[in-house]
């Protein structure tokens, strides 16, 4: 009887240690459970960074929503792309010479 391995859909917990592999040209080889359960089953963008001694690895995608929110928090969502917050400034601008708006 051969045992056959179940693929679960089911993401790996935080805690699980799997295994990669780093070459020596640096390429870094991650497991295709860990890269479907964050969303990169055909690779992508991803930021890295040392914390604490560790290398930590964000989608791009985790990192632009986390930027988001704290944009909603701080309250400046409305001028969060940089041509709202170009708009937003000019009309701050106008405000403190106290110009008319024409627009």
């Amino acid at each position: 009887m051969v045992a056959s391995r179940k693929q679960s859909s089911a993401p790996p917990s935080e805690t699980t240690g799997l295994r990669g592999h780093v070459s020596e040209t640096g390429r870094l080889q991650l497991p295709a459970e860990l890269r479907r359960a964050v969303g990169l089953e055909r690779g992508g963008p991803v930021r890295l960074e040392i914390v604490d001694g560790s290398i930590r690895i964000q989608t791009m995608k985790d990192v632009k929503e986390h930027i988001r929110a704290l944009a909603r928090d701080s309250g400046l969502s409305d001028k969060a792309s940089v041509a709202d917050f170009l708009n937003w400034r000019e009309k701050e601008r106008q405000q403190e010479t106290g110009e008319a708006d024409d627009a």
